[in-house]
């Protein structure tokens, strides 16, 4: 048992709070929330981004039909970045201490994802039964680990981790295929016909772009297999529309299965992606939000880091590789070579 201190709950109402989503921190805690509905299958679960938007009201919406089932936004609970928020903008934060938040809506479990604080205490006066929460090593939870608990370093798995607290017990979140609606697979195996072996993924792009390994790197390990009857798969997302024509200049047998005809208004984004990512052999990726869709689909990924360390942001699927530029001495991503990584890719996957 993970519990240390209080009954085996039975909650019909979960909250978890986060500060925002992005698209890279929404799939980060993908596996949290199916491990959250595995466990609790009946209880109605409210996601709250206190601070801004959350991706699983938008873009991301597609992968948690029926695991979550009310998202509220920018609800003006926990604190944003020092350099986001005027003076006004604190006094805001601190009416939560008297009043409590949205609407005085109560929960029986209510989980705190994130650990400033803070914010912490502010996220306890959301009304609720049961407070779980890791900041200051669980002091503020209603529910708490063994002593001997230690936390996983990978995000994903630290998230999982709440749940299994939550439960009491150890959790096995199913491995891919996710459940997407059929039209995602439909397009994908127009797009990527051929067996999986006959597929190589590349994602060059980064929202940061400090994280992004040359394009010319992906470009000459691509070149590479393609010669040897390999097709590249490059992601690109919207930002990247001008690196369309340079591929293909210099890759003539790239596949773009976002772009051209498999375009559709519909059937995008990033449930697109992960049933993509379903149909190739593996993959070749910056530390980045696409990243993290093509691991949820299940296929094994060799991402590079540079300036960012690897520990928590390395792929969930089995059998994928974390290449940190550290093993060459520093943290310039570009000190990794393609040469290096088409070694390790032939080694591991071809």
């Amino acid at each position: 048992m993970l519990q240390k201190n209080i009954k085996k709950i039975k909650p019909s109402s979960i909250a978890v709070y986060v500060g925002l989503d992005f698209v890279g921190d929404g799939l980060i805690k993908l596996p949290f929330i199916r491990s959250l509905r595995q466990v609790f299958p009946k209880a109605k679960i409210t996601w709250i981004a206190g601070t801004h938007k959350s991706e699983f009201a938008h873009t991301l919406e597609p992968l948690v039909k029926g695991l979550i089932d009310e998202v509220f936004e920018e609800c003006n609970v926990g604190f944003i970045g020092v350099h986001e928020a005027r003076i006004s903008q604190r006094f805001k934060d601190l009416l939560n201490l008297f009043k409590p938040p949205l609407e005085g809506n109560r929960y029986d479990l209510l989980i705190d994802t994130q650990t400033h604080f803070l914010t912490t205490l502010l996220v306890r006066t959301i009304k609720h039964k049961v407070f779980l929460s890791g900041c200051a090593n669980f002091y503020f939870s209603d529910i708490k680990p063994p002593k001997n608990f230690k936390r996983e370093l990978n995000l994903s798995r630290r998230l999982v981790q709440l749940s299994e607290i939550a439960f009491g017990k150890r959790i096995k979140v199913p491995p891919p295929p996710l459940p997407l609606e059929e039209k995602y697979r439909i397009l994908a195996k127009k797009a990527l016909p051929e067996k999986h072996s006959k597929y190589i993924g590349f994602a060059p792009g980064a929202g940061d772009k400090r994280k992004c390994w040359k394009l010319n790197n992906f470009i000459i390990v691509a070149k590479y297999f393609s010669h040897k009857k390999i097709n590249p798969v490059f992601f690109l997302g919207p930002n990247e529309e001008k690196w369309l024509k340079l591929i293909k200049k210099q890759v003539p047998e790239s596949l773009f299965p976002e772009w051209g005809k498999f375009r559709k208004k519909n059937t995008k984004g990033p449930a697109l992606v992960i049933a993509l990512s379903e149909r190739i052999k593996c993959a070749l990726a910056n530390d980045s939000g696409t990243a993290h869709m093509i691991d949820a689909g299940g296929s094994p990924i060799v991402k590079v880091f540079g300036r960012s360390l690897p520990g928590k942001y390395t792929g969930l699927t089995p059998g994928s590789l974390t290449i940190d530029s550290r093993i060459f001495g520093s943290n310039n991503i570009n000190k990794i070579s393609p040469e290096y990584i088409i070694k390790e890719i032939e080694k591991n996957f071809i």
